[in-house]
């Protein structure tokens, strides 16, 4: 009986005779299907991949994981700590660091900055902002300025040094403001003067413009610190630094120390991306909908050219569920075709677009010079199984219709 219902099915999606134009409209619908899928997969495996290349770049800037304190209180024992952090076997990495917002002056002209202060020799082990360097290099000890006049070394980031003129050797001074020993007492300022031993490229715009490297000794000096703000981490596995950390802040006796991932500091950046993400999915979703609505009007129309066979096959005894099931098999086939062609066709594309990266996009503009893909097997079989679902979908109400005519009046119908 099945194969008797496909087989019937298979014949009706020609469309002969009458309205021959049915197989046409039958013919769109399955491109429609296909369209959406292929669309689908492109455009969902492009927004992995820029998710993926911001991730990447984030985590070669910062740090899996931190280990602070409570109340922004200093960490005044940091090496005694990194000891016990990294003798969990999950940690490949610790360093301390501190941040702190300033000023930084080159030629009479000022900018607000982010200030990151590391060891030299540690940050290497947690960022990998000594790879991102793209003129001089990695120095934050004492270096001889274009002036022959030795400084501390800094290096900043490339938007940052773009926007004031700022190259290699240069003399730049950094400002903060330091708070006073009591609520009553007025906040100073401390300056320092720093040689730019090398310009970095993160490829994030925020974190080149923004973002400046020092010594830990020279922030102490600069902040009047006693200790670190606190301790980068770097894990085996980055999606679970969370944790990770955890369980090296158990392993410290807990508070007063807490800890918080690179994912908990980007929450809404990876947040906004998920959303994106779906909106890409409903918004293309419409095309496979527009598809269902052709699959629909086909198949009513369909019903209207064969009434008579219906009729003739309920009067040889053929079921009303069967005929339900014929109709039914009509948009199933449709979407079958259309969403594996749709989707092959995507994942073909993606597949070539990531091998050979023929798709360029401008530097200037974007971060990286070619279209980022990355496909997961998750996203292409949801697609796939929506689109078939689609279809599906679309066959109930004009297969219902069918099956519920009476076989007297369907042989009468000319």
């Amino acid at each position: 009986m099945a194969r008797m219902e496909l087989f019937i099915a298979l014949r009706y999606l020609r469309g002969k005779r009458k309205i021959g134009f049915i197989s046409w409209i039958t013919y769109i619908s399955a491109a429609g299907v296909c369209l959406g899928s292929f669309v689908l997969v492109v455009a969902l495996s492009v927004a992995n991949g820029f998710e993926k290349e911001v991730r990447d770049r984030i985590i070669g800037t910062q740090a899996h994981a931190k280990i602070l304190q409570y109340y922004a209180a200093p960490i005044t024992r940091p090496d005694s700590l990194i000891k016990i952090i990294r003798k969990n076997p999950h940690v490949l990495g610790a360093a301390p660091y501190i941040s702190y917002k300033g000023v930084i002056e080159h030629q009479q002209v000022q900018e607000g900055i982010m200030i990151m202060a590391a060891y030299q020799k540690l940050e290497g082990t947690v960022t990998d902002v000594d790879k991102a360097i793209s003129f001089g290099e990695f120095k934050l000890d004492s270096t001889i300025s274009e002036k022959e006049r030795r400084y501390p070394g800094i290096v900043i980031g490339i938007g940052l040094a773009d926007k004031m003129g700022i190259r290699q050797g240069a003399e730049v001074v950094l400002m903060t403001m330091i708070p006073g020993d009591s609520s009553d007492s007025e906040p100073s300022t401390k300056m320092m003067r720093f040689t730019v031993s090398g310009v970095f490229e993160t490829g994030m715009y925020e974190f080149d413009l923004n973002l400046v490297y020092i010594s830990i000794e020279s922030a102490k000096a600069l902040l009047n610190m006693n200790g670190v703000e606190g301790i980068q981490i770097k894990t085996d596995d980055l999606f679970r630094a969370g944790a990770i950390a955890a369980q090296v802040r158990d392993d410290l006796g807990g508070y007063p120390y807490r800890s918080v991932d690179w994912q908990a500091q980007n929450k809404s950046l990876f947040q906004w991306m998920k959303l994106e993400r779906l909106v890409i999915f409903l918004v293309i979703s419409l095309i496979m909908v527009v598809a269902a609505f052709n699959i629909i009007s086909s198949l009513i129309m369909m019903i209207l050219e064969k009434k008579r066979e219906i009729g003739i096959l309920m009067s040889m005894g053929t079921t009303p569920g069967s005929i339900m099931r014929v109709f039914m098999l009509n948009g199933i086939v449709i979407g079958f075709i259309g969403a594996t062609i749709g989707t092959l066709m995507g994942v073909a594309l993606c597949y070539i677009q990531y091998r050979w990266r023929f798709i360029p996009l401008p530097g200037d503009i974007y971060f990286i010079n070619t279209l980022p893909v990355l496909i997961r097997t998750f996203d292409v079989v949801v697609i796939y199984i929506s689109a078939n679902l689609i279809c599906w979908l679309a066959t109930l109400y004009p297969a219902w219709t069918a099956s519920t005519m009476l076989p007297a009046e369907s042989i009468r119908y000319e």
